[in-house]
């Protein structure tokens, strides 16, 4: 069984539109979203209506918190405050009461889903070092746990004695003790790479699979604009900044 796990959609409907096409065509069973549906992008209506159709689960990030009013937006950078202040007065009354449901993590066969860390899920932390790892691994009770939240994709593979991490586009966790895959951003990637990122996971194989999809950036960069949200979201989607 093939399952695909999106994550950081951020309200961009092209970037949405273009993985789950092409997730379409991969014999999927089962699309799992690790949240920040919301936040920075011109769609976030129509994303959260989308994930809850398409998706078995849709976890919840820090952009869905601080749409709610969940966590303080003070320590936001100036074009996050302004992008959820306009996602706030943008998001209709079902589509909050959607993402106030997202849990904050999730279990399924063998697989562990949340959008920063395991060891501290509420406060979104990221995990970019091994050290980062290591403290969810300590909490990882099943293979594999796939997040998201700093956009750039990466599996840390623990082994007996030590922590690694590859940045290949495919990756065998059959020899590994326990694994954390980053599954990148579907709607604004981080890592240099301006095109739309996502994972699947054969669950008889272990074999991970890490696409990148272009699309129609221009058309969310142009809505950006139209929007009035801040010029800098549009500027780098184009440079996956």
């Amino acid at each position: 069984m093939r399952i695909a796990i999106i994550s950081d959609i951020h309200g961009n409907r092209e970037a949405l539109d273009t993985v789950l096409a092409k997730i379409d065509t991969l014999d999927c069973a089962k699309i799992f979203c690790l949240g920040d549906v919301v936040g920075y992008g011109p769609d976030p209506g129509y994303c959260v209506d989308l994930v809850g159709e398409r998706c078995e689960v849709v976890l919840a990030g820090n952009h869905e918190y601080a749409v709610l009013g969940k966590i303080n937006i003070d320590y936001f950078n100036p074009h996050a405050r302004q992008a959820t202040l306009w996602t706030r007065d943008h998001l209709g009354s079902p589509q909050v009461q959607a993402i106030s449901k997202y849990p904050l993590t999730h279990v399924w066969e063998k697989c562990t889903f949340v959008h920063g860390t395991l060891d501290s899920p509420d406060l979104f932390d990221y995990i970019q070092t091994s050290y980062d790892a290591h403290l969810s691994l300590e909490r990882l009770e099943t293979r594999v746990c796939f997040i998201g939240h700093s956009h750039v994709p990466v599996a840390f593979l623990q082994s007996e004695d030590a922590i690694t991490y590859s940045t290949d586009a495919h990756v065998d966790l059959l020899p590994v003790v326990k694994s954390i895959v980053n599954v990148g951003s579907v709607g604004q990637p981080r890592d240099g790479n301006p095109n739309a990122s996502f994972a699947t996971f054969d669950l008889v194989t272990e074999q991970v699979e890490l696409h990148r999809i272009p699309y129609d950036l221009a058309a969310t960069q142009e809505k950006i604009m139209e929007a009035g949200l801040p010029e800098f979201l549009a500027e780098r989607l184009a440079v996956g900044r």
